[in-house]
This record gives C-alpha cells, structure tokens and sequence, in this order.
C-alpha cells in the first residue's frame, strides 16, 4: 500500500477530538450509470446516509445541532468541490471541535457510498481503496524497446525516464513511436539465413538487457507488482529472463503491444486484469492462512482470535471482509475490551486501526471474491510469530 498515505492516517486517527467525528465516502466515478442522471447517485446517498447520522444522535439539543452543523458542512464541502476533485471517489473526515477537516480524492471507485458518525475519524473504506490501489510498474515491450508506467491508486503515468532500448543502452524520456531499427535502411540481404540469426541474436541481447534494466529499476522505485505486456511469445521469453526476485513479482502476463498507446489508455486496457490479479492475490493470502490454522502454523482466524492477535502486535496480514459484523455475546472479554481500547464502535474499524497502528499489512475482500473468510468468521490473519 501507499506508505504516505498510511501515515497520514495513523496522524488521522491519532487525533484527539471533542464531540462527534463524520466520516463521508463517496462513489463519485462519472462512470458509473447511477451518477448520469440530474442528481447523480453519489448525492443521493450522500444525504441519506447524512440524514441517518444526524437521526442516530441521542446527545440532546446541542448534540443534534452540532451533527446537522457537520452534515451541512459535509454536503456544502461535497457538492462544491470541482469533478476533478471528486475524482472516481472521495473521502472527507470533518469533526465538530474544528481539530480535523480532511479531504481525499481517490481514482478507485469505493465499494459503496458511507456515511459514519463516530469519536473519531473512520478509515477503514479508505484502507480498502488503498489495498487495491498498490504501486505497481506497468512494462510494455516489443522486439527493440521497453516502456515503463508507474500505477498507484488508480493513477497511470509515464516515468520521468520511461523508454530504454539496446542501441542507446540506457533510459530516455518517452517521445512516441521512434524506434532503432535493427534491420539497418532497407539493404539487400544475400544471405537470409545469416541475417535471420542476427536479428534473433540482437534481440536476445536486448531481452537480456531489458530484464536486467527492469529489475532494477523496480527494485528502485519500489515496486509491489509488475505487469507485463507484451506480443506473442516475447512475454513469456522477457518474464523467464528476470531474476528470480523480481519474476515473482510479475502478477499480470497480457500477450499485446502496447508500447505506442498512451498512459491513460494502457491503464483502461489492464484495468480487467489488474483487479483479477489484485482478488487471485488476496485470495492466495487468506488460503495460506487456512491452512495454516489448520495445521496449527502461524494464522489465526475469526474475529475473536484475530483482534487478540492484532493487539499483541503478531499480525503480518491481515484479510477481512469489510462488512464483516459480530455481535458482543460472541466475542471474549478481551476482543470486547480490544475494541474498546481502540475507541471504536464497530469491529472492523478496530481490527483496521490496530493493524495500521502495528504495522500489519491489511487486505479487504468479501467472502465472495475470497471464500476462504466464510469459513473464519471474515477474517483471517497470517501471524508474525
């Protein structure tokens, strides 16, 4: 995930406030069909889920002023920002003791529209966005070039320098379709074959080269996944020459060129197959943590189990379903008391914050997408010890 990001909201949820904290999250992408209409959807569960929190005030008089002075603020705040701010979704935390006013726009659409009323700022649907949003380094190739984006969040662009191919033997500003051509300016060849086994050995030097470049450079910039695209067999011949450590790292393999096509466009063209890599990833996660817990290894699972985990500091991952619901009676008095420590109302903004707080990586899915957290309650952990 983000780093910074990260950071910015353990600052978030580490400030002390006075009075009620609103939490708003819009699904904001243009889009979708339900924001076309003259009030888009977004707006329309915007001031629905405003209208439930100041209704689920029980404070008295000041209390229920003081939430519909927030709502206000919330809509006021929402409804002027321009589309560009708005993004495909956005998150806006705003507290009644003037401590925390916080607006992020996000290119990842939400799951869904929320509106939360709490002691303090409620992150947790943003640490869903930024689970699915990790870096990621996009490389394009054809026989005499590599292409190199950068994507976080939803945002695609090219690197400062994107383009590196054999002849010039280093990275170079990205200028479109000029390319060295190994074939020389068009002279006769008398000898076919001879000319054949140059090429083919030119661009395994170049293959060579390439896969050396790119793992360095994803090691440099820090890199969570790669996605390669390439036409017919140069994928496979470009992935098989990376060094073990960075090969690991490729998720997505699309058998295309895609080298000339600009950066907002080859994102359009991954997205699919950016989000099935993301699911097939948290879903190998959760399975390993299954199966350790059933061979008594490192993980543990069930909201109970994983909430005591997370309070001793033992959660490397963690996986949830971020809809995940317990009821008191089926908790223990320390998960009970894990929760209240937090300052949290719901469960899954406690086992959220305490993973922020430890530095345990966090993933959210439903049991849908991983079916393995029907089995452990909706929630799972692999454990540092």
């Amino acid at each position: 995930m983000n780093l910074q990001k990260i950071e910015e909201l353990r600052d978030l949820i580490d400030i002390e406030t006075e009075g009620p904290v609103l939490s708003v999250f819009c699904r904001t992408d243009p889009r979708d069909p339900a924001n076309r209409s003259d009030t888009p959807g977004w707006l329309v569960h915007l001031r629905n889920g405003l209208r439930d929190a100041a209704g689920a005030g029980n404070g008295g008089h000041e209390s229920e002023q003081q939430i519909a002075k927030l709502a206000k603020a919330a809509e006021t705040r929402l409804t002027g920002a321009s589309a560009v701010d708005r993004g495909r979704s956005v998150a806006y935390f705003v507290s009644g003791c003037g401590t925390i006013d916080s607006f992020h726009t996000f290119q990842i659409p939400l799951r869904e529209d929320y509106v939360a009323l709490d002691r303090g700022a409620v992150i947790w649907p943003v640490v869903d966005v930024l689970a699915r949003g990790q870096r990621t380094g996009i490389v394009l190739l054809s026989h005499d070039l590599i292409r190199v984006l950068e994507w976080s969040d939803g945002t695609v662009h090219d690197l400062e320098s994107s383009t590196f191919n054999l002849e010039l033997g280093d990275w170079h500003d990205y200028r479109g379709a000029a390319r060295p051509n190994p074939s020389g300016s068009g002279h006769a060849i008398n000898n076919v074959s001879a000319y054949k086994n140059r090429v083919g050995e030119w661009q395994a030097r170049f293959i060579k080269a390439a896969s050396k470049a790119i793992a360095e450079t994803a090691s440099d910039l820090d890199f969570k996944r790669l996605v390669v695209a390439a036409e017919g067999d140069l994928c496979g011949e470009f992935i098989d020459s990376l060094p073990a450590g960075t090969a690991e790292m490729v998720e997505v393999r699309v058998s295309t060129n895609l080298i000339e096509v600009p950066a907002a466009e080859v994102a359009e063209h991954l997205d699919g197959e950016m989000r099935d890599a993301w699911r097939e990833g948290v879903r190998s996660v959760a399975d390993q943590a299954l199966a350790r817990i059933q061979a008594a290894d490192r993980a543990a699972g069930g909201p109970d189990e994983v909430l005591l985990a997370l309070t001793e500091g033992r959660v490397e991952h963690l996986v949830l379903d971020p809809y995940v619901e317990a009821k008191d009676a089926t908790l223990s008095d320390g998960a009970r008391q894990a929760i209240e420590d937090a300052g949290e109302s719901s469960l899954q903004e406690a086992l959220v914050e305490l993973a922020i707080r430890t530095d345990a990586r966090v993933s959210s899915a439903s049991e849908e997408e991983v079916p393995a957290l029907a089995e452990t309650g909706g929630t799972l952990a692999l454990l540092r010890y």
